[in-house]
């Protein structure tokens, strides 16, 4: 399994072949809308670009594709609890290599935690673009189902412990 060091340097030259092709479509908008007569204000086909053209991925792709290896949702219902949180930590790090910040997360133990990221997610459509100053990626996760609430347990076959309330972890995420 790939260490975050390793990931952080495949991120790196990754970022830069991202960098090279997302500039090479935004120079042919600009060049089509210079043959239309239309503006061609490279700032402008930028945001077009970024809102419009980038192609989609997943968080999932774009973890695989620096080298981090995911566990099966089905194994984590077996897993030990210091399994759950080493894998759980991981892939927390490994997200916020790529700007995805996770918050509002204390009402979800670990594993519920970590079922909501592998399900869901990381399987959500996003564009496929280099890392860029100021832009990350927030997900809150304050709408799943609390960690003591039956549909959390009947959703991922996982016992829940009806006295916990808050499992504290928020302060210690990554942030940018």
């Amino acid at each position: 399994m790939a260490t975050i060091e390793d990931m952080r340097a495949s991120l790196a030259a990754l970022q830069e072949a991202k960098r090279g092709e997302r500039e090479r479509r935004i120079d042919r908008l600009v060049r089509s809308a210079q043959r239309r007569g239309e503006d061609d204000d490279r700032i402008y086909w930028s945001i077009v670009h970024d809102l419009e053209g980038a192609p989609a991925t997943t968080n999932r792709r774009q973890l695989e594709e620096i080298g981090f290896e995911f566990v099966a949702p089905d194994e984590v219902k077996v897993m030990t609890e210091t399994a759950v949180r080493s894998c759980l930590g991981l892939l927390v790090e490994a997200l916020a290599l790529i700007e995805v910040f996770l918050c509002r997360t204390d009402h979800l133990d670990d594993r519920r935690l970590l079922l909501l990221i592998l399900n869901r997610i990381v399987e959500e459509p996003v564009p496929d673009l280099p890392l860029l100053p100021g832009v990350r990626d927030w997900i809150d996760c304050s709408d799943e189902p609390s960690s003591t609430s039956p549909e959390a347990g009947e959703l991922h076959g996982t016992a829940i412990d009806p006295s916990v309330r808050s499992f504290g972890r928020d302060a210690t995420l990554p942030r940018p």
